[in-house]
């Protein structure tokens, strides 16, 4: 079992963000043998972030389609693209490339732009399409 908590170490204590739940694990394991590490605290994506990260998905798929930009299936039909194939056609190989997570809800918020800024550039220059990554209005459909 992995539990984290973000703290701060100040003064060689550790201060933790949520004293509550740490106390609380602390009692959990109280008498067992524990292994504890230290790291820098990665911010994960947040559901914002996550809902943006899918309709850039969506508003690429749209893009490619408008510029003739089709997919050849096994089958070799035609196949419009959608923001489902976006992700798993284009972002998540690159992501898994570059950074060895597999999964969306694995990124930080840097690593998202990471991963968006190879595809913009990629696909700039390859296609000639630029999709700037959402924001807060287009997230709630005020664009």
């Amino acid at each position: 079992m992995n539990i984290n908590h973000k703290c701060k170490i100040v003064d060689g204590k550790i201060l933790p963000s949520d004293i509550g739940r740490f106390k609380n694990d602390l009692e959990r394991f109280d008498g067992k043998d524990v292994g504890i590490t230290i790291d820098s605290w990665k911010k994960i994506r947040t559901n914002k972030q996550n809902n943006a990260l899918h309709l850039f998905f969506e508003l690429l798929a749209t893009e490619l389609n408008l510029s003739g930009q089709e997919i050849k299936r096994i089958i070799n039909v035609d196949v419009p693209w959608t923001g489902e194939l976006v992700k798993s056609i284009i972002w998540k190989p690159i992501q898994k490339t570059q950074l060895k997570k597999k999964s969306t809800t694995q990124l930080t918020t840097d690593e998202i732009d990471v991963i968006y800024d190879i595809i913009n550039r990629e696909i700039g220059e390859k296609c000639g399409i630029h999709v700037d990554f959402p924001n807060i209005e287009q997230l709630f459909g005020e664009y």
